[in-house]
């Protein structure tokens, strides 16, 4: 008798999910872009006018916030997106 154990099976590779992997990346960049450059805009130029007019500092700010607040949610789903849809490429 042999004491040898018999060799596992192989372990199955990953799947990769292309069609999700490349919707996921289209509808995020669709959400991506477009909201990130207009939260940028209003963002960028709202520090700008803190920095260079610090009397309108505060509507400045009431602007910041609210284009981080209608914003924000929209470029963190796309980011999710994208990075949803790249990982499935990738097949992880």
């Amino acid at each position: 008798m042999s004491d040898q154990m018999p060799a596992p099976p192989p372990a199955p590779e990953k799947q990769r999910h292309v069609a999700s992997g490349i919707a996921f990346l289209f509808i995020g960049l669709v959400f991506l872009v477009p909201s990130g450059l207009c939260t940028g805009l209003f963002g960028g130029g709202a520090l700008i006018d803190m920095l260079t007019r610090p009397e309108n500092g505060g509507d400045a700010i009431g602007i910041l916030f609210m284009a981080l607040l209608f914003g924000g949610p929209f470029v963190l789903l796309g980011g999710f997106l994208v990075w949803q849809g790249v990982r499935n490429l990738r097949g992880r």
